[in-house]
């Protein structure tokens, strides 16, 4: 693996920086605007922030500023296996505590006229509803208003819906499209 580099450049308007390095790979990490680049291989034009060239040794790179305005240029010169900027280290101050909830079980039967399937619980922070069913659709509203087939949110048979990390606090409302399914699960913890 050859040596990397991160060089940290401005160019004025119109002007040139001649950067003289051994590479075979170069990425434009930052520019103000867009750059020329030239080097034995040819010339690219108009570059951005992003773009960059692989597996084309150069022993210089010429770089123009093509936007018109001065232009604050990073650019990676490397290894292309290179990950953009990551460098450093992590530290955790505070442990995290896993999070438990006591859970509720709650088997429910849902009809196709829209009806209350769990009240409102501020402690609510996690949510699943099954459909065990075979057949029926279920269609799921939050809030006070009625759950309707065309704004529900639709559990097919044999699916669920699981809300995890955020969680309504609100009533849940629930309308199937088979008279009456009993074989439906709630668990809210």
């Amino acid at each position: 693996m050859k040596p990397s580099k991160i060089y940290t450049f401005a160019i004025a308007a119109g002007s040139v920086y001649q950067l003289d390095v051994i590479g075979d790979y170069f990425k434009i990490l930052s520019a103000d605007g867009a750059l020329d680049i030239k080097a034995e291989w040819g010339e690219l034009k108009g570059l951005i922030a992003g773009q960059g060239l692989e597996e084309t040794p150069f022993s210089r790179l010429t770089i123009t500023d093509a936007s018109g305005a001065s232009n604050n240029v990073r650019l990676y010169i490397g290894d292309e296996k290179f990950i953009d900027g990551l460098a450093g280290s992590v530290s955790v101050s505070q442990a995290v505590v896993p999070r438990t909830s006591a859970f509720a079980n709650l088997q429910k039967t849902v009809t196709n006229a829209s009806g209350q399937l769990l009240a409102a619980n501020a402690a609510r922070q996690y949510l699943l509803i099954q459909n065990k069913d075979t057949a029926g659709n279920l269609f799921v509203g939050f809030g006070a208003g009625a759950a309707t087939v065309a704004n529900g949110v639709r559990i097919i048979p044999g699916g669920a819906l699981e809300l995890v990390g955020v969680c309504t606090t609100q009533a849940i409302q629930c309308i199937g499209d088979i008279a009456s399914n009993a074989n439906v699960v709630a668990v809210e913890g």
